[in-house]
Parts: C-alpha cells; structure tokens; sequence
C-alpha cells in the first residue's frame, strides 16, 4: 500500500494542503493515519481528493458532493 504525507498528497491532487485539511473538517475525506508531521495518506486518500475535484468541476456543491461520497467506500 502507498502512503504519501501531506505535501506528496497534495502534488498528486492538485488540491493544497489547506483544502485538504478542510475536506477532513467538512467529513468529505477521512482523517490521515497518525496525526502531526507522522501522519500519511493513502491511495483511497487520492481516489477521494480526484473524485471530488471532478465533481467540484461539475459545478456542485460540497453539500452534494459530501451526499454522493457517503454512499461510496474507499
């Protein structure tokens, strides 16, 4: 399995560190494993952050988006 830190997850996404961090707030995308500088992200971790940035591309809203990922699982 692949885990990425926070900077590495944010390369592969194209979504910054900020909006990550807001993404796991809002519950649209699970907490990292480990927490503090230890902390990793997975491969699901990526999945979700590309799923969710084409449905922002879709023009909809996180209330929406955070809908149709509930019925998803990693």
């Amino acid at each position: 399995m692949d885990f990425y830190r926070l900077a590495e997850l944010a390369d592969l996404t194209g979504v910054t560190p900020r909006t990550i961090r807001y993404y796991i707030v809002e519950g649209l995308l699970s907490p990292p494993q480990g927490a503090g500088p230890a902390a990793v992200y997975t491969a699901a971790h990526c999945d979700r952050l590309r799923l969710i940035t084409a449905l922002k591309a879709r023009y909809l809203p996180l209330r929406e988006i955070r809908r149709r990922l509930a019925a998803l699982t990693d």
